[in-house]
């Protein structure tokens, strides 16, 4: 017994089972499950194109500038359009030309593409017509995002945006004397991934960093996915699948034609593109004009099932990946103008939220101390002629004809 005692078999035991504890045989595998997780993501620092989710009523006026722009600057190349059934023109013929004359792959979707029940039929009945089409909107919209983001991630695209015919993507460049429009504006602490985000596999040695705001390139000059490939391995674009773009209101202003008509190519008229001939914007963070920000989501790090699940709503769509919809300007690297069109064609789009009190209100943010003129979009349009040639630029930015839905299907 003394000699049991001093080999200290049941000892032994405990040592080994503490050794195995030590060495964390459970944990090894959850390690190792943890592995493949990581590097079965398809994840690609090299970033070729971008794709978007549109949903249109009665855009038809603003679409061949949209699509250009954004085939430019993002590059676009894969497009879902949903057409809103309310929607008294159909953008098809000019989906058409794209997709006949570049590199872009556009599909149209209807209703019955993406939602499987009435869209009033669980909303409550005493609504008022207003409230009611408000409600069959958002809710449309959602149902749209959700499918239209699974749609891009089953067919292996990456970074997928999410705005509308009136809204352009752009580098938010810093610009002289921001400090001092800035400095009363305090940043809210930075947006804390939740634990259940899906990390990449380890940068390079040396490779990780934040993203430098005040190196940002002019438009024109790179892409915003090959900016994406060179930002691969920074903070927020390898730490966050979601990013949340401030969104600026953008209107027409006092200006004299010569301001207008800068850097446009010979032969193009200014006064035709949104991008050129509205420059001024108000207060950068004011909430009131701007309202809440656009996403750009990278769609392959987020499971399937967080996505086909109920979107929140088109300005944090995934609330356990999104920031919130107002973000701190100062900090983000790309921003949305959002184009205050003229009274006369922002009234003639079909849409109960519209009216000339609210048309006043926007306009009333645009101007102030802390209001100034924005060109950054504006070499846009030389790229896009640099890129396929003047007489196909012409082509596709110029006006298409109004199509009746009630003679074409979509």
């Amino acid at each position: 017994k003394i000699q049991e005692l001093r080999t200290n078999k049941g000892g032994e035991r405990k040592k080994k089972k503490i050794q195995e504890l030590r060495t964390n045989k459970g944990g090894e595998r959850k390690k190792k499950k943890i592995q493949e997780l990581r590097t079965s993501i398809t994840w690609q620092p090299n970033i070729t194109d971008i794709a978007a989710c549109l949903l249109v009523k009665d855009e038809n006026r603003r679409l061949p500038e949209w699509l250009a722009y954004h085939y430019t600057v993002l590059p676009l190349r894969h497009l879902v359009v949903a057409v809103d059934p309310g929607s008294s023109m159909s953008p098809l013929s000019i989906l058409q030309r794209w997709n006949n004359t570049s590199e872009m792959n556009i599909s149209v979707w209807s209703d019955r593409d993406y939602t499987f029940f009435p869209l009033d039929s669980k909303l409550p009945l005493d609504l008022s017509e207003t409230e009611l089409g408000i409600r069959i909107h958002r809710t449309r919209q959602n149902h749209f995002i959700s499918k239209c983001l699974s749609h891009h991630r089953d067919n292996g695209r990456q970074w997928v945006v999410l705005v509308d015919a009136d809204e352009y993507i752009l580098f938010n460049r810093h610009v002289k004397n921001e400090n001092r429009a800035l400095r009363h504006h305090a940043c809210e602490e930075d947006f804390k991934v939740m634990e259940t985000e899906q990390k990449l596999p380890m940068p390079p040695p040396y490779k990780q960093g934040t993203s430098d705001r005040r190196k940002l390139p002019v438009v024109g000059e790179k892409t915003i996915a090959q900016y994406l490939t060179d930002e691969a391995y920074n903070k927020p674009w390898y730490s966050q699948s979601c990013i949340t773009m401030p969104r600026i209101l953008v209107a027409e202003g006092d200006d004299e034609q010569d301001a207008i008509n800068k850097a446009v190519p010979i032969g193009f008229n200014a006064t035709h593109y949104e991008t050129m001939k509205y420059r001024h914007h108000g207060n950068v963070n004011g909430v009131e004009g701007n309202r809440w920000g656009k996403v750009i989501i990278d769609v392959r790090r987020i499971d399937k099932r967080i996505i086909g699940t109920r979107i929140s709503n088109v300005h944090r769509p995934i609330s356990s990946k999104c920031q919130k919809a107002r973000v701190c300007f100062k900090k983000a690297l790309l921003k949305v103008n959002h184009y205050l069109s003229s009274y006369d064609e922002y009234i003639q789009k079909s849409d109960v939220r519209r009216n000339e009190k609210e048309f006043q209100k926007k306009r009333s943010k645009l101007f102030g101390k802390l209001g100034r003129s924005d060109d950054d979009a504006r070499p846009w349009l030389q790229k896009f002629v640099d890129n396929i040639g003047i007489e196909s630029a012409h082509a596709l930015t110029t006006d298409h004809q109004v199509q009746d839905l009630s003679t074409v299907g979509v």
